[in-house]
């Protein structure tokens, strides 16, 4: 038990490294940290696009998919409306991505693409994303994790971020409804949900 506490202490500190390497724009991170939360490269989708794309071509073969990718990787440097950048050409290219499985095998790159879209806020790759954490929450080893928990409060962020998207039955916090990005309210949820089951888990212990 003492050795499985200080696994996952360790665990949890190089996981705190990783995010803060990311965030400071010194790391590439994986898909699966992309879904377990972690920030994009320099908390910019469009810088985190074209080292992913960088990335990838260093093995990708297949030319349909390698296309793909760099009209993806093309449509990240479209410049600024009105100060502002525009997302709908990186949108545009992620639903115009051909990436076959025999291409992307263990599938990190249309996971990665998809989290992307739901980033941008495509509700249908927000939903996709959900389903994707909880499943990747129900088949990990959590004796291995520093914290399990992480994807299943992302599986319900990301479902109430597509719920809040398309138009919930119940009014909304007004503090997570203007938040401007779609990385912001799916971070709320989480510690939201995170916060309240750690109270409930505590009064009901």
């Amino acid at each position: 038990m003492a050795q499985a506490r200080r696994d996952r202490r360790s665990a949890r500190h190089a996981d705190e490294a990783n995010r803060r390497e990311t965030s400071l724009g010194a790391r590439l991170p994986s898909a699966e940290e992309l879904l377990r939360g972690h920030p994009l490269l320099g908390k910019d989708i469009r810088r985190d696009i074209e080292g992913f794309v960088d990335s990838a071509f260093v093995e990708l073969t297949d030319e349909e998919a390698a296309a793909s990718l760099r009209r993806l990787a093309e449509a990240s440097r479209v410049g600024k409306q009105d100060g502002e950048p525009d997302d709908t050409a990186i949108l545009s290219a992620l639903r115009a991505c051909r990436l076959s499985s025999e291409a992307d095998a263990d599938g990190s790159i249309r996971l990665r693409c998809v989290i992307y879209a739901a980033l941008l806020g495509d509700v249908d790759a927000a939903r996709a994303v959900a389903a994707e954490a909880a499943l990747a929450a129900y088949v990990q080893d959590w004796h291995l994790e520093g914290d399990g928990s992480e994807l299943v409060w992302q599986a319900a962020a990301w479902s109430a971020y597509a719920a809040a998207q398309v138009g919930p039955f119940r009014r909304l916090p007004y503090a997570i409804t203007e938040m401007p990005s779609a990385r912001e309210r799916v971070d709320a949820f989480a510690d939201e949900f995170r916060l309240r089951v750690g109270r409930v888990a505590v009064e009901v212990d």
